[in-house]
């Protein structure tokens, strides 16, 4: 009995082992997205990965931070259109999405004994992500979260999500001059 494979057909299973993947890694979307976030990982940029139907303006600045802590946040006082204090970092992803940055604002006077004692209140989380991935962060958003509402805002169209505790906007569409980001900003009382 001989078990010997021919060369031809050894040749073309090496050749499918290597390429194949490479292939996957190139020419498909989902292996281009796993590439960006492994070399931006790789390059230092740390993953963010944050519920955001979770967020709620009790929640306590050095509990949330301190989830995050390969993350290098610089946190500052002033006078921000979102809140009094920001808190914001260069990020490698956003739950799977290649991202750029991460801004987190509180507003000051929140209830001392609801978030910790610090007495500020989460108000707004900005978050920029990679134009090229779009699609994919609504499509993944209208996955987690069902279909948004749409607002109209001017001349555009925002996709809205709202929670018990804030509100979810990203636009529908991204203009050519414009940073691509995601909102969360929470609910007044």
């Amino acid at each position: 009995m001989n078990l010997k494979l021919p060369k031809t057909y050894t040749l073309l299973l090496a050749i499918c082992a290597v390429a194949g993947p490479f292939i996957w890694l190139v020419l498909t979307e989902d292996g281009k997205r796993r590439s960006d976030i492994f070399l931006l990982h790789l390059l230092g940029h740390q993953p963010f990965n944050l519920a955001m139907e979770n967020l709620r303006p009790g929640l306590d600045q050095d509990d949330l931070l301190g989830q995050f802590s390969r993350v290098a946040f610089d946190c500052g006082e002033g006078a921000h259109a979102l809140g009094a204090r920001r808190c914001a970092a260069r990020i490698g992803s956003f739950n799977g999405i290649p991202a750029r940055r991460v801004e987190l604002y509180w507003q000051a006077g929140g209830d001392a004994g609801e978030d910790g004692g610090n007495g500020a209140a989460l108000n707004a989380v900005r978050l920029d992500y990679r134009g090229r991935w779009h699609a994919l962060l609504v499509a993944e958003l209208k996955t987690r979260h069902g279909e948004p509402r749409r607002d109209r805002v001017g001349e555009r169209t925002v996709l809205a999500w709202r929670f018990a505790a804030g509100t979810l906007l990203i636009p529908q569409t991204l203009g050519d001059d414009e940073t691509p980001s995601l909102m969360w900003v929470a609910r007044q009382a």
